[in-house]
């Protein structure tokens, strides 16, 4: 059809093209930090939603009235406790909590006038009548059965039902810390799972074809990062990037210090993933956004390598630590969480194996797909104008 066109017609055309790239934003990328450089404009969570082509939202229920935890002598919480509120509504698999069940309580919210920035989704559960979750971490606790005393919470949850694992998935919430908030060395904040629950934590690596897990930690004076368990090895270019830090027994650290989280008031939380394709390859999508502003960018990640992996659902996993005493806490405290959302993309495609030979043995990325039709066309249109 291009070939049909006068000279007169192909250079409107080509014209009409160039107005097109240079009127849209561009994205620039630095290779020694996998950090883009992206304008400061705010986004909600309903412009995220659209922006990565997610096509189903959770958004985690909250009650209305305070809900007190179960207490120490409640073995078996009941619906009027906090784990049992969540048993009920969370569509928790199994409708277990794997830790915690003595630990979480909903409360009015103890930092009314604060609102991150960037509107929420309009499905957004903060407002004047619903509660808070409270997560308590007791003096002395850290990691999950680490030690005699234990604090936070854990469990997962799968809330569009069955087994059906997706392409892209995005876990939100907004988070709070009190004021005067003793970070000590670090601890896990909420994130996502793949393949096996209860595999890829606890210092239980992936190995690409069993499990994945995604979740956010707090550091030292609010710093933060993104915690992976993912199949990367030490001495891998992975493991040589600038911002990440790997080690063989526990999580690998992407990005830490690029994240913070200022102690009494609410911090917005969006963490987008997107699977690499092929499996295998490292071309998986991370892009972390704190208040609606992008903090963290990576496209080099490889989730799994085989197809029969993907993203499954929330992995709400919070308490101190690390898995040894320097970790632990000096006091009795909290961390608050509201607006708990899950959004995911279409089901992924499954298949044995890392699927190289469908791609045709070499990476094609859907984000890039646009910019190679453009600058084809380009090519034919300087060809007609110039011969």
């Amino acid at each position: 059809m291009v070939a049909l066109l006068s000279r007169k017609q192909s250079s409107s055309l080509l014209l009409f093209l160039t107005s097109c790239l240079l009127t849209t934003p561009l994205t620039t990328y630095n290779s020694n930090n996998s950090h883009f450089t992206l304008a400061d404009a705010a986004l909600t969570r309903d412009q995220l939603y659209a922006q990565y082509g997610l096509v189903k939202n959770w958004v985690a229920p909250m009650p209305g009235t305070p809900i007190a935890a179960a207490g120490l002598d409640n073995a078996s919480p009941g619906p009027d406790t906090g784990v049992g509120y969540i048993l009920q509504n969370w569509s928790t698999n199994y409708k277990t909590i794997t830790v915690g069940a003595n630990d979480v309580s909903f409360i009015a919210d103890p930092f009314p006038s604060s609102t991150p920035a960037a509107a929420n989704s309009n499905n957004s559960t903060a407002n004047a009548n619903s509660q808070v979750m409270q997560v308590i971490y007791p003096k002395g606790s850290y990691a999950p059965k680490a030690g005699p005393i234990t604090g936070g919470t854990s469990f997962y949850a799968k809330p569009f039902g069955d087994d059906t694992p997706f392409e892209k998935m995005m876990i939100s919430y907004d988070v709070a810390f009190p004021s005067g908030f003793d970070w000590v060395l670090g601890g896990k904040l909420p994130g996502i799972y793949g393949g096996n629950q209860h595999t890829c934590t606890g210092g239980n690596q992936s190995t690409g074809d069993n499990c994945l897990s995604m979740r956010l930690m707090w550091r030292q004076d609010g710093g933060g990062e993104v915690y992976a368990y993912i199949p990367v090895e030490n001495g891998s270019d992975f493991c040589k990037n600038s911002n990440v830090q790997c080690n063989d027994q526990f999580g690998k650290s992407i990005g830490r210090g690029l994240l913070y989280f200022p102690p009494g008031t609410w911090t917005r939380v969006d963490m987008v993933m997107q699977l690499n394709e092929p499996a295998g390859y490292n071309n998986g999508i991370l892009d972390v956004y704190l208040n609606g502003l992008k903090a963290i960018s990576m496209n080099t990640i490889p989730y799994r390598t085989t197809g029969m992996v993907g993203f499954q659902g929330l992995m709400f996993s919070t308490f101190f630590g690390g898995n040894t005493p320097q970790y632990a806490t000096p006091v009795d405290t909290a961390v608050f969480f509201r607006n708990v959302q899950l959004s995911v993309g279409e089901p992924a495609r499954l298949y044995e194996g890392n699927g190289g030979s469908a791609a045709g043995g070499k990476i094609v990325g859907s984000r890039f797909v646009g910019e190679s039709i453009v600058f084809s066309l380009f090519a034919v249109l300087l060809g007609l104008l110039f011969s």
